[in-house]
């Protein structure tokens, strides 16, 4: 025969469970929510590189084709 302590002390085990069973989904879900700001994060600064580089090669473009053009070059010293 069951007595009411036991009762009680099985019902507060179920009440137990159901607690660490919600802040485990909550913890998955903060994790989930920062990996995809991680991830949004990540792709902006691949973008934001890509960028720089090709602004980079751009403007070693534009310097390298200015000081070969006749006249807008650096003058030469006579030795």
């Amino acid at each position: 025969m069951l007595r009411w302590t036991d009762l009680c002390a099985e019902r507060e085990r179920c009440k137990d469970l159901q607690r660490e069973a919600e802040i485990e989904r909550l913890i998955r879900q903060v994790r989930v929510s920062h990996v995809k700001r991680a991830s949004l994060y990540c792709r902006a600064l691949t973008w934001l590189g890509h960028q720089l580089v090709t602004w980079g090669y751009r403007l070693q473009e534009r310097d390298d084709t200015a000081t070969t053009a006749p006249g807008l070059g650096m003058p030469h010293r006579a030795s």
